[in-house]
């Protein structure tokens, strides 16, 4: 019997001393050019490939660039402007054509910190944008995880399938020969027939199965996938998992849709300070030089004049129609509605663990129970099978036999799946992909 950790049969492989050595350099060559794919290799050709991935790193740039603007905010003001003026005619102060060429560089010296707090906010928003980043990429790890692990359970129940096809194909030569010779009823060789062609239209599902669940990991990797080529070596060995302490924690400190959530949290904070600002007075300096002339193209006039100009301009609101107290109140509320979202987060969070913890361990249950259903099955099998040719037992004893094992493997293979599923979701628990 197969190994129960591994329901697929693996080829066997042969050495012919006899080969010559320029043809086993093509082999090599050959199967070179057909690698095999793991779970990380197709994760990270996800990563590549995907348009959403694309979509956030875009975001990340717009945070970054946000960032950069608040920042640009404590860089000076420099303008510089060209006039040109037609007046029906002379005044005392003005010729009707003249010009004027004017440059000034302003800085603010105290703004209430709003800035400060600006460029606060924007940096938090920008790490929680980086956060949001890699939360999506932990979900598309975790996808194909599950898309990949789906794959390897339809194809050990296409293997299973079409062992139940050869096994009841035998049984129906073995019965047809002993109906032939007098040794079983019609009745028998019948029932075997109709179990034969329900394994065959059951092979051919599972076969449909195999083929529709490598079409959905090639849509999580915008890839083409060969399922001969993925090697599933992450299932040789059943996965270990810590305690519900130590996952609780680690979800905490790494899980990143929390930390986005939190860097948005005290990005609003830093919002609520900014708005504030507006109840503190502004300080400008500027400094400004202007230069008039009599005619409408500068410096081609009779008359020309300098003006330099050093301004110190403060300035604070005493009442806008209690605007600034609204709007400190608005920012508030936006901190709080933040904080339920996070503990909400949490919350939902720490449930779903809890829950993925209890069903690793009833997927661990039914492992065992499984391996040993499997040992005991096949032995029915082969108890059923020698009554069967003795004329002790009938059909019907037979083919309940072999439905017995086929469904022992498919419980095994079920168990697996639903073992390793939920240690993966346990990884993306704690971002551990």
């Amino acid at each position: 019997m197969a190994k129960l950790t591994d329901i697929i049969s693996k080829s066997k492989v042969y050495h012919y001393p006899a080969i010559p050595f320029y043809f086993i350099v093509i082999l090599l060559m050959l199967s070179g050019m057909a690698q095999s794919e793991s779970l990380s290799e197709l994760q990270e050709k996800a990563i590549a490939n995907r348009r959403l991935v694309e979509k956030y790193r875009l975001d990340v740039e717009k945070g970054q660039l946000d960032e950069t603007i608040a920042r640009n905010a404590f860089l000076p003001s420099v303008d510089a402007a060209y006039t040109a003026n037609r007046l029906d005619e002379d005044s005392m102060s003005e010729n009707s054509e003249n010009s004027a060429l004017a440059g000034s560089i302003t800085y603010n010296i105290f703004s209430g910190f709003k800035k400060t707090y600006d460029l606060q906010s924007a940096e938090l928003v920008k790490k929680s944008k980086d956060y949001e980043l890699e939360s999506i990429i932990q979900d598309i790890k975790y996808s194909v995880a599950a898309r990949y692990l789906d794959i390897f359970g339809k194809k050990n129940n296409l293997k299973v399938a079409e062992d139940e096809y050869k096994l009841l194909k035998k049984r129906y030569e073995d019965a047809n020969n002993m109906y032939h010779v007098g040794l079983t009823k019609k009745n028998d060789l019948l029932k075997i027939q109709v179990e034969l062609d329900n394994a065959e239209q059951n092979m051919k599902k599972a076969e449909a199965e195999l083929t529709k669940s490598v079409n959905r990991i090639e849509l999580e990797t915008n890839s083409a996938v060969d399922p001969a080529e993925l090697k599933f070596n992450e299932f040789d060995s059943r996965p270990e998992v810590k305690s519900s302490s130590l996952y609780e924690s680690e979800m905490l400190e790494k899980r990143s849709d929390i930390k986005a959530v939190e860097m948005v949290l005290q990005a609003k904070h830093a919002a609520v300070e900014s708005v504030r600002a507006a109840y503190y007075p502004s300080v400008d300096i500027s400094g400004s030089y202007k230069k008039y002339g009599d005619n409408y193209i500068w410096g081609q006039g009779s008359e020309s004049e300098d003006e330099i100009r050093v301004q110190l301009t403060a300035k604070m609101n005493l009442f806008n129609g209690y605007k600034t107290d609204d709007a400190v109140k608005k920012a508030h509320i936006d901190v709080k509605m933040v904080e339920n979202d996070l503990y909400e987060l949490k919350q939902n969070l720490g449930t779903e663990l809890k829950n993925t913890l209890l069903d690793y361990d009833v997927a661990l249950k039914n492992l065992k129970v499984a391996e040993s259903s499997i040992s005991q099955a096949d032995e029915n099998l082969r108890i059923t099978d020698v009554s069967f040719k003795e004329g002790v037992e009938t059909a019907a004893e037979v083919l309940d036999a072999i439905f017995y094992l086929s469904r022992a493997k498919y419980n095994f293979i079920n168990a697996r799946n639903e073992l390793f599923l939920d240690y993966y979701k346990l990884q993306r628990m704690i971002n551990g992909f």
